[in-house]
């Protein structure tokens, strides 16, 4: 079976590499019909005007390229160090260590229950003592998380997944909270360096970065013989993003002379009065929250299919998240490719149909339960989450306002951390229990579509 999933990552692959290579020649080729535009308008200036202008033109590029080469080394440091852990969690908890399943389940339900209730002041805090300070907060948080692994002390085991579930929240909200205002500190928006092209270049790096994690995650597995290797990798990850936060960073706060009036309008589209923020926010909290428990029963899930086969072999799981994570970045280029380049149909009616096929992906779990089917069908919600963040992205850009954004964004995360912490909190061992998630989660989105079509416009 381990050739089936190798097969499979290499698809991804080649179709993600064939993807990735077309988009740069496009990009290329947009950039080279700028220079043209750029030089035709310089010809019609005057000779004064066109030096300043050139030599404004060099300091601003200068700047833009220092600020991709302080920010995107770190983000793929921090990102690479959270995707080390994904896939080795579960397995470490239940088969290495030898806990029951409702532990297992307690120690996610503790993390998601941190990450809650630290949504409600980690935005505030960092906004008021500073972001820099915040990212660096967080990969000290996060280290002595990875850490705890190495403890069979169950009391040390339940600390480290609350401290995972405050650096999950940090990590969520701070590092891109610093992003954009460096970005318009520096006055980037006049250079061909787009905040949009920002985030498309993360959502991408973040795809490839996830799949590399994988892989070499399950080669300190096999090498290491232990399901810890890749949280000490992670260490090791957070060590040089926190000395270039450290040293190249600038610390940025933030505004707390925002509007009166905005704050009310923000604080009344939060509590529902706006029907496209409530329909945001039940989307987010079913969608994001049937991911979030994905996560956490996807490997028992292949593992009773791989049973069911009668095969007794390991699971190849950093292999399995690999092609999860190439999936996931096929979804995002294929957002792209719908929504900006082909235009096949509005954001809002992508947005419904993810949801569908969501739902439609984890309920053909339940009848199919051959081990292939079972992982292509969970490719397929893969797909539809990496097709879901840029939507949901776009989707709350334009319905909420610039002035309490990052906070509203904080606390939409509340609902659907409750949503996984009452799920968990009731996990039993078994199929049955299993299957029962998925047949809600699938439910519940096909409720999302549904509420999606009739409250959420284009």
């Amino acid at each position: 079976m381990d050739f089936f999933y190798q097969l499979n990552l290499a698809a991804f692959v080649l179709v993600n590499g064939s993807m990735v290579y077309r988009q740069y020649r496009q990009d290329k080729r947009a950039e080279f019909s700028e220079k043209i535009q750029d030089s035709d308008a310089e010809n019609d200036t005057a000779d004064e005007g066109r030096s300043t202008s050139k030599s404004s033109t060099v300091a601003s590029a200068s700047s833009a390229k220092q600020f991709t080469n302080i920010f995107f080394p770190v983000y793929v440091l921090v990102w690479g160090a959270d995707w080390l852990q994904g896939p080795f969690i579960y397995v470490l908890y239940k088969d290495e260590k030898k806990l029951p399943e409702e532990i297992v389940a307690r120690l996610f339900t503790t993390g998601f229950l941190a990450g809650a209730v630290s949504a409600l002041f980690v935005g505030s805090l960092a906004d008021r003592f500073g972001r820099k300070n915040a990212c660096l907060a967080y990969c000290a948080i996060t280290s002595l998380s990875c850490l705890s692994v190495l403890s069979n002390n169950i009391s040390v085991l339940f600390a480290g997944r609350a401290l995972g579930g405050l650096g999950t929240t940090l990590m969520y909200t701070v590092f891109e909270a610093w992003m954009v205002t460096e970005y318009n500190q520096r006055g980037l928006e006049r250079t061909r360096l787009k905040l949009s092209s920002i985030f498309g270049r993360m959502i991408t790096l973040s795809s490839v970065v996830a799949v590399l994690a994988g892989l070499v995650g399950q080669v300190f597995v096999s090498w290491t013989k232990t399901n810890c290797a890749p949280f000490v990798a992670s260490i090791c990850c957070l060590a040089p993003a926190s000395f270039i936060i450290a040293s190249k960073w600038s610390e940025n706060y933030g505004d707390s002379g925002s509007n009166p009036k905005e704050k009310k309008d923000s604080l009344k589209l939060l509590l529902g009065v706006d029907k496209q923020v409530l329909t945001l926010g039940l989307t987010s909290c079913c969608f994001e929250g049937s991911m979030y428990l994905f996560i956490f029963f996807w490997s028992p899930a292949l593992k009773s299919s791989h049973l069911l086969a009668h095969q007794h072999s390991a699971l190849p799981f950093g292999i399995i998240f690999a092609s999860f994570m190439g999936a996931m970045m096929l979804g995002s280029m294929l957002f792209t490719k719908i929504l900006t380049d082909k235009r096949w149909m509005t954001c809002r009616e992508l947005l419904q149909t993810v949801v569908v096929l969501a739902s439609g992906s984890l309920l053909f779990t339940i009848f199919f339960r051959s081990e292939w089917i079972t992982f292509w069908l969970f490719c397929l919600f893969e797909l539809c989450v990496g097709m879901y963040f840029p939507a949901m992205g776009y989707q709350k850009g334009k319905v909420v306002g610039d002035g309490e954004r990052a906070h509203i964004y904080g606390l939409l995360r509340i609902p659907f951390n409750i949503f996984v912490v009452v799920a968990l909190s009731l996990t039993k061992e078994g199929d049955a229990y299993r299957e029962t998630i998925f047949m809600t989660c699938s439910g519940l989105l096909l409720v999302v579509g549904a509420v999606v079509e009739v409250f959420l416009h284009d």
